[in-house]
């Protein structure tokens, strides 16, 4: 999209995620590329376990997952770790300590390759500046509770509450965080305390990140945020005119975030940037497919996109043909760039399109060499993730080969998938285990967005979600290759 060289993936790639949490994307990944080899680094002894027990459920032969610090990795300790194309790691470098941060740029210089590509997903400033005193009152309250992480950050958050009830000035002139203090309240307690209970946590300036990085021969590509590729929909003319004017690239991006007021960032750094002419652009273009993952008749051309773009409304002359002629399978760029009512479109027409309806998770972005790749072991991968979900819901992905990454999938789905592998299709018995599963876990069965009261009625609702899966979701699963 910003006209530099990609790496090819018609031909085997190394990638590494540092930082893998659950190791749920790397399982799926390696599933979903065959060609590439993939490794993964976690200090948690219980994560490292349960993702190798996952990659060896689904026989996987081209992932290794090390239970490392960064401190290790930096130092080469780490024996046979080739150099990689592709180095990632989501949320840790705003996570960690200034020391831990040089080791992550010490293991990038050591082992990228020339033209090799790191992605970081950050907490960012300046939109996290006025949490930053909320998320410090938390820890000094948590340091004087001695409990486990997850019991604290909800005593905190209680304190926290008690004080914004009594109008304490700090929430009075900060409205903007009646969001920040309701999430306290909403989300999982073990997020809250992985996001809040840490010392380390500085969200951080591109600026910062781009110098970091820079030490080890990095430059800013771009964004993994599609959307960003296309400035008017997120700023004003008058804003990107006065952006236009500043010649460096850093303070340039360190201001978009002060017009956007930014609070996580997914940058893309290369080394040894190599630009693209149009043609060659233009072929790398030709070379890319795009498939819906909603049901057609849930597409819809307005679209919130998120990632401080909000709500985004598509012209439906073009939105509508692209939607139309997805619902009958993917298809190449090219194919739609033929459609009549895109005929006299620019390609980057097309491009903003596919962004938009990618960010907005109604489709995605696939390499055309993918659909020739073996399909095994990401069908043994969503095997060993659907036998999963019998006694647990953590895994809420299956892997889709032709898109070469994952597509979410609820605990229905994931039985309904389970239930076909065995090729046991009894839509009560389907329903029945997902009820066992939403009990477990405290759930309700909803209808019309009322939660259910009865056992009947719920296990009636979810027969009917069992049969529209089979009917509507199983043949988006085909096209995607995910069964």
């Amino acid at each position: 999209m910003n006209g530099i060289e990609p790496i090819p993936l018609d031909r085997p790639f190394t990638y590494f995620e540092l930082g893998f949490g659950q190791g749920l994307t790397s399982n799926i990944l390696a599933a979903g590329n065959p060609q590439g080899k993939f490794y993964a680094a976690d200090i948690n002894p219980v994560q490292v376990a349960s993702a190798r027990k996952l990659a060896a459920a689904a026989c996987l032969e081209n992932l290794t997952l090390f239970e490392s610090s960064f401190a290790e990795l930096a130092e080469g300790s780490v024996p046979d770790l080739p150099q990689f194309d592709f180095i990632t790691m989501h949320g840790i470098y705003t996570w960690v300590v200034p020391e831990q941060r040089k080791h992550i740029v010490n293991f990038v210089d050591r082992y990228l390759k020339p033209g090799g590509i790191v992605f970081l997903g950050y907490n960012a400033m300046p939109g996290w500046a006025s949490t930053l005193p909320l998320q410090r009152l938390m820890l000094e309250h948590a340091d004087q509770h001695p409990d486990r992480s997850d019991i604290q950050v909800q005593k905190a958050g209680r304190f926290v509450e008690r004080l914004h009830d009594l109008k304490a000035s700090y929430f009075v002139d900060n409205p903007n965080l009646e969001h920040r203090l309701q999430t306290l309240k909403t989300l999982n307690p073990d997020y809250l305390a992985h996001e809040y209970m840490n010392r380390g946590w500085q969200p951080l300036y591109h600026a910062d990140i781009a110098r970091d990085f820079g030490v080890a021969g990095l430059d800013y590509a771009g964004s993994a945020d599609l959307p960003m590729a296309f400035p008017h929909l997120y700023l004003t003319p008058e804003q990107r005119r006065l952006l236009d004017e500043i010649p460096d690239p850093v303070l340039r991006e360190t201001a978009t975030d002060f017009c956007r007021n930014t609070l996580f960032r997914r940058d893309i750094f290369v080394r040894d940037i190599r630009r693209m002419t149009q043609a060659r652009q233009s072929e790398w273009l030709q070379q890319l497919g795009l498939a819906l993952t909603v049901l057609r008749d849930t597409a819809t051309t307005t679209m919130e996109v998120g990632i401080g773009i909000g709500a985004v409304s598509g012209r439906d002359d073009l939105y509508i043909p692209v939607l139309d002629a997805l619902e009958t399978g993917p298809k190449t760029l090219m194919e739609l760039a033929t459609l009549p009512q895109l005929r006299t479109q620019k390609l980057s027409t097309l491009a903003e399109i596919a962004a938009l309806l990618t960010a907005s998770g109604q489709a995605s972005p696939f390499f055309l060499c993918s659909a020739t790749m073996e399909c095994e072991s990401a069908r043994r991968m969503n095997q060993s993730i659907a036998l999963h979900s019998l006694g647990s819901d953590s895994y809420q992905a299956l892997a889709s080969p032709l898109l070469g990454s994952g597509v979410v999938a609820g605990l229905v789905q994931r039985l309904v998938y389970l239930a076909m592998c065995r090729e046991s299709i009894d839509v009560n018995a389907i329903a029945m285990d997902a009820w066992k599963g939403m009990l477990a876990k405290g759930g309700r069965v909803t209808k019309d967005g009322i939660p259910l009261e009865s056992e009947e009625a719920s296990i009636a609702e979810l027969e009917v979600i069992v049969q529209a899966i089979l009917d509507r979701r199983v043949p988006i699963w085909r096209q995607l290759k995910v069964l």
